[in-house]
């Protein structure tokens, strides 16, 4: 009773034409073929009918001096049988569209203003269509093809009835025993974020964002609805979609390249201070599955605006490429704010490698599962381990905590960059020993080797390459540790070295 009742609302929506019939001075308008109708099923025994106008439908629609109302009209078949309605519209008619299905048909959704209906920004729109509105008990998906296309209508007086422009039909939307319909399994990640933050002319300020949407997601958004979604977080804090709050989207769940972000009333933020805060965004397509889950995409690039703080301190040498670094978006979050000076520990410099790989590679990395290690859940590590970046200290421990020193250093990087070109030649035949050869571990020779013949790690101004502390001397004033900015620096030459 309820799809009923919903059936008929929607019917009386499409119905309503905001104007009567247009005059005779259009009769000379062409309408397009539509450009695209797909439909799926519903979680409810339903279908959906998706319709995609081509711009120039839509121009027609928007022409506030012309006031043109267009109409579609849907056909339906089983299997090869004939199609339901093929009705032609020539020569002068004494009723019109409307009233033609409403008296020779029980009404349901066959016809509609289009200008009635909201349109995404890709000129698409979903009609549900019930079993009962074509007279069936259901749709048999597993014994038989259902068939659907539509076309539009303009129809105008001429003073002595009706007559009718109408465009080509759409190409045949079908599902059910012979064509099964064609929703993706994932969905690409938005490319290419970028922000920044604007004011109003009253000077409330706004976050601008846009982005590229990748043809595979334009593709699906013609298949079903497509939303985009704009993950954020302050400072330190956690992303919404991990914390409870809400990611920030437009109106009508529709696929975007742009979004405005008014946080002042939004997702409890009293006050927007780039002096004090630092805001971070990301975003993501989400659709719904035709079993009624959501399916989300990958998250595209950070966009951070505010204090530019992603460092609080560093050694004047290592100024420039940490910079570089933040402008390759290589510094991962839990370096950022971070003393560059100081040690760096394996947990850091595993998600500072994960960072590399999936900047450098272009893919993400997925974490490792079931998880190992009873010391760590953090996900970057997982990737880690699962791309072969890194290795526990043991069956069951990662000692997240733990500094690295120089050799173990070069030995993730050199796993970093194999598993981005796992092709490539990494012969270090003609390197020369350091002088301190003796004291790097026979398991880290050949990245060492490796890492200095292309430039990524550099010993001191007598060659040695420093691997680690052998004295409780050399130990005490931190000798052959990595510290931060020298890891970050090192992923910068990794990065440009690689790409």
């Amino acid at each position: 009773m309820l799809k009923r009742i919903i059936a008929v609302i929607i019917c009386l929506i499409l119905l309503m034409p905001g104007m009567a019939y247009a005059n005779e001075e259009m009769s000379s308008v062409t309408l397009d073929q539509p450009a695209s109708l797909s439909v799926r099923p519903g979680d409810n025994g339903e279908l959906f009918l998706r319709l995609t106008q081509p711009d120039s439908i839509m121009d027609l629609m928007n022409d506030s001096e012309a006031e043109l109302w267009l109409l579609y009209e849907l056909d339906w078949k089983i299997n090869d049988g004939p199609w339901q309605f093929n009705k032609t519209w020539n020569g002068t008619s004494d009723i019109g569209v409307m009233e033609y299905y409403e008296s020779t048909y029980e009404l349901f959704n066959v016809c509609g203003y289009l200008n009635n209906i909201g349109h995404d920004e890709r000129n698409a729109f979903d009609i549900p269509v019930f079993e009962f509105s074509l007279d069936l008990d259901s749709f048999d998906l597993q014994n038989n093809t259902y068939s659907f296309r539509y076309r539009y209508v303009y129809e105008y007086d001429n003073g002595e009835g009706f007559s009718f422009v109408v465009s080509p039909y759409s190409e045949i939307a079908a599902i059910g025993k012979t064509s099964a319909a064609q929703i993706p399994n994932s969905l690409e990640a938005p490319k290419t974020l970028t922000g920044e933050l604007k004011a109003y002319e009253n000077g409330q300020p706004y976050f601008h964002f846009t982005c590229t949407i990748p043809d595979s997601v334009e593709k699906t958004n013609k298949q079903t609805s497509v939303w985009t979604k704009l993950d954020w977080k302050i400072d330190g804090g956690k992303w919404a979609t991990e914390s409870g709050n809400m990611p920030f989207e437009k109106a009508d769940n529709m696929l975007a390249d742009d979004l405005d972000v008014d946080p002042i009333d939004q997702g409890g933020w009293a006050e927007v201070n780039i002096e004090q805060n630092t805001y971070y965004f990301r975003m993501y397509f989400e659709m719904q599955k035709p079993d009624g889950s959501t399916l989300r995409s990958p998250f595209s690039n950070v966009v951070e605006i505010g204090t530019p703080a992603f460092y609080s301190n560093a050694n004047s040498w290592a100024v420039a490429e940490l910079n570089k670094a933040a402008d390759y978006e290589l510094i991962p979050d839990i370096l950022k704010g971070a003393d560059m000076t100081r040690p760096i520990t394996r947990e850091e410099f595993a998600e500072l490698a994960v960072l590399l790989y999936e900047k450098t590679s272009g893919q993400t990395a997925a974490p490792v599962s079931p998880n190992p290690f009873t010391d760590t859940n953090n996900p970057q590590i997982l990737k880690a381990f699962a791309v072969g970046i890194t290795l526990g200290t043991s069956d069951t421990n990662f000692s997240p905590r733990v500094l690295i020193n120089r050799e173990q250093c070069a030995t993730m990087l050199f796993r970093t960059i194999k598993a981005i070109a796992p092709g490539a030649d990494y012969s270090i035949a003609g390197v020369a020993d350091f002088p301190d050869q003796k004291y790097i571990s026979d398991w880290a020779v050949e990245a060492t080797k490796y890492m200095s013949k292309i430039g990524i790690i550099k010993g001191d101004t007598n060659g040695n390459f420093m691997p680690k502390a052998i004295t409780t001397s050399q130990e005490a004033v931190g000798y052959g540790m990595a510290s931060r900015e020298a890891a970050v620096l090192m992923a910068v030459r990794t990065y440009e070295a690689v790409r």
